[in-house]
């Protein structure tokens, strides 16, 4: 189910009501609207730290930007193209993924057992879905910016074509290209790859779990993706594989967890609202600029970064 689909009328009636000044009804704006903005910047930044600085982020130029919304689309999918337009924005910090990079990761260690040390933090099954889920992050982070955001709202975060496109200020037919060539740039990898998609191949989850904690990508005491639950996405592939092969890329992030958020960002943005009005730092139209983490929010941020349409 796409997350904005059911709540499109109420999400529109509620920016409404913000714009008009309801402080109410922007509260109830901006949490309908941060688990899917934090989900989007995860699957698109990899990790969850920088995730919920630029939702953050987010959420606050959606707040502050409510004036220019124009009625041309959905305020949800407005809302995408204001967290889209931050994204392509971001300055990456660390490690630079590439296939190449990730096929030479060691991939297909021998079966070896999780130390005890390992196990005495967290659970086995755990440990083998955030090996999992950081592996196809890493995938994701490969696949290069404009067609990782295209995998990630067409494919991830379920927008229709038109929606997508619309997001990305570039035509349908660009959007479903790029959308086309990133599931198969995944599908390729997967298949000759990882055991998931394919028993036939050697690497297993289990069996790397050793390695990324050696290699601190992975802290046992500290999950980032893993989530206690009665299956694991895992543990879900597993029982559709008895059925049929699971093959495609598209069906290992579908099977994965939502990701909510743990933290109500709407107290936060209402805060960052209030003292910047109270300091007089936002300019005429309600626009200022916000620094979080590594990057900061410029002024003018409804100005286009659409990248060059696919011939």
């Amino acid at each position: 189910m796409r997350p904005l689909d059911t709540r499109t009328d109420s999400l529109d009636a509620l920016a409404q009501r913000a714009r008009e000044g309801d402080p109410d009804a922007l509260d109830q704006l901006v949490r309908a609207l941060q688990d899917p903005m934090y989900r989007l910047a995860l699957r698109f930044l990899g990790r969850p730290e920088p995730a919920r600085d630029a939702t953050q982020e987010i959420l606050l130029l959606i707040a502050t930007q409510l004036s220019t919304f124009r009625g041309e689309s959905s305020v949800g999918t407005w809302a995408y193209r204001v967290a889209t337009r931050l994204l392509l924005r971001h300055r990456k910090r660390g490690r630079r993924w590439t296939f190449e990079a990730l096929a030479d990761e060691d991939l297909g260690q021998p079966p070896n057992a999780i130390e005890a040390g390992t196990l005495a933090a967290a659970d086995e099954r755990l440990l083998e879905e955030e090996v999992f889920i950081g592996c196809t992050q890493a995938m994701l982070q490969a696949l290069d910016r404009p067609h990782r955001i295209a995998l990630v709202l067409g494919a991830i975060c379920e927008l229709e074509a038109a929606e997508a496109s619309y997001v990305l200020g570039i035509s349908e037919a660009a959007f479903r290209k790029r959308l086309s060539r990133a599931r198969a740039t995944l599908d390729a990898f997967l298949a000759r790859h990882c055991g998931v998609a394919d028993p036939a191949n050697p690497c297993r989850c289990a069996y790397q779990v050793n390695l990324n904690v050696a290699r601190r990508c992975v802290n046992p005491a500290q999950l980032n993706y893993a989530v206690a639950s009665t299956r694991t996405s895992l543990e879900v592939l597993r029982a559709e594989g008895e059925i049929r092969e699971i093959r495609r890329s598209l069906e290992l992030f579908r099977a994965q967890p939502k990701f909510p958020l743990t933290e109500d960002f709407a107290a936060r943005v209402r805060s960052m609202i209030a003292s910047a009005s109270s300091l007089s730092d936002a300019p005429a139209g309600g626009r200022f600029s916000v620094t979080r983490g590594s990057d900061a929010v410029p002024n003018g941020s409804e100005r286009s970064v659409r990248a060059p349409e696919d011939a």
